[in-house]
């Protein structure tokens, strides 16, 4: 092997190694936006919660639906006690089956958004329907290809009906690729949305 060729390898390696470490900063970009003065996720667990579908904003139903499995799997390590999460999945049957209830959804879905706060009052009645106390509520912000990568943001809220406000809201955003080097390509929504969602439960929970 020549010399040209040993540094070569070399500077590849030392490449290879520089974007591993790094992965997670470039494909992670999920942030907290908004903490209530005394909210703690630790009080989730002592009241009852219900992730609402993922409304589509810039995404499509399928990706929402992805989104939701995703949201049910990650946040459900996070209530060990039973009947206190009430998932994605869970919820959606219920819309489907109560038309009062998805009365409601269709009046609040349109307003679950980072910049909108209208529809309140549908919103608390949907809980007080689904009995709890806490709404986990999102929304794709983007799900589309751009700068080489597949990229997908997620926008969270989480409301209390008993003080009848936001106390919590984060972004969960990641990107990503199948392989780094020149030519890139983009990795699978499935991918990034998962990476997104992870990003965004560990924002709630500081980790």
């Amino acid at each position: 092997m020549t010399l040209k060729s040993r540094t070569r390898n070399l500077v590849v390696s030392v490449l290879f190694l520089l974007l591993s470490s790094c992965a997670d900063s470039i494909n992670n970009l999920s942030k907290e936006t908004y903490s209530a003065e005394g909210f703690s996720p630790a009080i989730l667990a002592k009241g009852k919660m219900a992730l609402t579908p993922t409304v589509t904003g810039s995404g499509t139903i399928e990706e929402a639906t992805t989104i939701g499995r995703l949201l049910d799997r990650a946040m459900r390590k996070h209530f060990t006690q039973p009947g206190v999460l009430m998932e994605e999945s869970s919820v959606s049957d219920h819309i489907r089956r109560d038309s009062a209830l998805a009365s409601l959804w269709n009046q609040m879905a349109p307003h679950i958004s980072a910049h909108s706060i209208r529809g309140m009052t549908a919103t608390r009645s949907f809980a007080q329907r689904l009995g709890v106390r806490y709404l986990f509520e999102t929304q794709i912000q983007m799900a589309e290809i751009a700068g080489g990568a597949e990229q997908v943001r997620i926008y969270a809220r989480i409301y209390d009906t008993k003080q009848e406000r936001i106390v919590w809201e984060g972004i969960g955003e990641g990107r990503g690729y199948e392989k780094l080097v020149f030519p890139s390509t983009p990795a699978t929504f499935r991918v990034v949305a998962d990476t997104a969602v992870k990003g965004l439960v560990s924002q709630l929970y500081g980790r």
